[in-house]
């Protein structure tokens, strides 16, 4: 199950997974949000799943969002419909490090290059321009690693080793001129 780290605090009138993003100025709904994720809804026994394509706000891991088993907690408004199989947007609230069901004004689906947020009551727009009005204000399109890609790491023979060897060259130079120093002026 995917744990996700608890981002500020939710800014007044923008309660919890009940956002209503405005496609056209979504930068309310974007600070609200702990976490935007691009990717395909997957059902599974525990509930549905978002399997990642991109990140556009939040941790980025190749682990599927886990969603609760059915919505709850969303007494101020609709539950989003999430479609198996569908590619979706979507601006996630995360309580206790789990993602809560979002509501219809939180997703987009994905369809054609074109965006439409689930409860219909924006305007289509195209999913690219959607995307990057998002990421103009996170900063953030991260996707995750394939499953064939070596986590992050060191290269060794080709930065350590070299790099050591500089190091140790430098010393070495440093205290030969010292002892050429020491000779010149002995106190």
């Amino acid at each position: 199950m995917l744990l996700i780290a608890a981002a500020p605090a939710v800014p007044a009138g923008a309660a919890g997974p009940c956002l209503e993003v405005d496609p056209a100025a979504p930068d309310t709904a974007v600070l609200a949000a702990n976490v935007i994720v691009l990717g395909k809804v997957v059902r599974v026994a525990d509930g549905p799943q978002i399997v990642p394509e991109a990140f556009l706000k939040g941790t980025v891991t190749r682990q599927a969002v886990h969603l609760p088993a059915e919505p709850r907690d969303l007494a101020d408004c609709a539950p989003a419909e999430l479609p198996a199989e569908a590619r979706v947007l979507a601006f996630l609230a995360v309580a206790d490090g789990t993602p809560a069901w979002p509501g219809s004004g939180a997703v987009f689906i994905l369809q054609d290059g074109q965006a439409a947020r689930v409860d219909g009551k924006t305007q289509t727009m195209s999913e690219r321009e959607l995307v990057e009005r998002i990421r103009a204000l996170t900063g953030q399109l991260a996707a995750p690693p394939a499953e064939d890609e070596s986590a992050a790491g060191i290269d060794w023979t080709g930065t350590i080793v070299p790099v050591g060897g500089l190091l140790l060259g430098v010393f070495a130079i440093g205290l030969v001129l010292m002892r050429v120093w020491h000779r010149i002026d002995p106190s």
